[in-house]
């Protein structure tokens, strides 16, 4: 399980990060200073979805270091699978922040959601014909994906992935966490919260089935509940895309089949949309909400109170980690020997106690930001 750090230490080493790094704005708590990184050569045959290649060589908990400008003014395109909630515009703004700081282009598509599978294959391939350096890729599914980054890696264009995991031998380096963590961390915590009773009944709503992250998350949550067994009755997941409309429909659902419920947990906009159906059926004080990761709306209700607590990946971070590392790749360095093939924030649960020792702006970026689709390399800077 990941180190927690402690705040304070975490404070100072992330200002001696941010002066060495040259990043623009420091922020004073609580952007990782410290990572978890592996090492070494990935070997799929010893990958197993939600977690590292056992091949690599880890966790070692490090400071994170971005290197310094690019060689060249590198064009990257950026694909993510969506870009309709905060959580996807903060790790833009990762990127986009580390892309100035590196003196490199961006080019971004969004598919427009999770069931857009066909649809990122089309822009994967559009980012190769318009010959960008490289590609930095939020894969809709695990699989789907393999033979578009296998063909990239003929042609030269190497492909760092970012948030969502991926299976591909050919993929260069991961900037993510693992979301079996995430889940677990929200399990631990309702296994804490719900220490006085017997047992409790949980609703999960992991988000879409074909996805990474979502079925990882699950099953974090699985390994919580076997850890302390006959604790939680956990009803049969309810899968769904993360829009409002799909997952307010899951939950009432759940909610009339099961009006036992003490817990609500999942993805974080159905985390969002059981808060408006609690309180329009006067159920706040019965059922308790847990989001499996923090976005804005998320991290705003948890200081009210409205949501007991959720896992934070710092988006923002592996946003510019994704950067730092394509820069390396493209510089020539050697991933899992010259820096991590794998690495992310260490994963910390933020709860109405602990949410105000959390910088906004590290965890989502500057309340301001709008998405950034394209940024051309710094004017005279050197492309391919």
């Amino acid at each position: 399980m990941p180190v927690k750090p402690y705040a304070a230490v975490l404070c100072l080493l992330l200002g001696s990060l941010l002066v060495s790094t040259g990043a623009s704005t420091p922020h004073p708590k609580h952007e990782p200073a410290y990572v978890e990184s592996y090492y070494g050569e990935y070997r799929v045959e010893l990958k197993e979805a939600g977690f590292p290649a056992r091949s690599l060589r880890g966790p070692l908990r490090e400071q994170w270091q971005s290197p310094r400008p690019a060689q060249r003014g590198y064009l990257i395109g950026v694909l993510f699978p969506h870009l309709k909630d905060p959580y996807w515009r903060a790790v833009n703004y990762g990127i986009v922040d580390a892309a100035r700081r590196q003196g490199v282009g961006i080019r971004l598509l969004s598919a427009g959601g999770y069931t857009e599978i066909e649809r990122q294959k089309e822009q994967f391939d559009e980012l190769v014909q318009a010959e960008v350096d490289g590609i930095i890729l939020a894969s809709i599914s695990y699989t789907a994906l393999d033979t578009s980054v296998e063909q990239a890696a003929q042609r030269g264009v190497p492909v760092v992935a970012v948030i969502n995991d991926i299976y591909t031998p050919e993929i260069r380096a991961k900037a993510l966490v693992s979301f079996y963590e995430m889940g677990y961390e929200a399990g631990r915590f309702v296994i804490a919260d719900a220490a006085l009773k017997d047992k409790v009944t949980v609703a999960f709503f992991p988000g879409p089935k074909g996805s990474g992250w979502a079925p990882e998350s699950l099953k974090g949550f699985f390994r919580a509940q076997r850890e302390n067994p006959g604790k939680v009755r956990l009803l049969p997941p309810k899968w769904g895309d993360t829009g409002y409309t799909v997952q307010r429909a899951l939950i009432e659902a759940s909610l009339r089949q099961h009006p036992d419920i003490d817990y609500l947990v999942g993805n974080a906009i159905g985390a969002e949309v059981a808060v408006d159906i609690l309180k329009e059926r006067g159920l706040s004080q019965q059922v308790k909400v847990i989001a499996t990761y923090l976005i804005p709306s998320i991290y705003d209700k948890v200081r009210q109170g409205e949501i007991a607590a959720a896992p934070s990946d710092i988006t923002v971070a592996q946003g510019r980690m994704a950067v730092d590392m394509m820069v390396r790749l493209l510089d020539g360095a050697i991933p899992g020997e010259d820096f991590p093939f794998r690495a992310g924030p260490i994963i910390e649960i933020v709860t109405s106690e602990s949410a105000n020792d959390f910088s906004y702006e590290a965890l989502f970026g500057a309340p301001s930001f709008s998405p950034v689709f394209e940024l051309d390399p710094p004017r005279g800077s050197l492309t391919k």
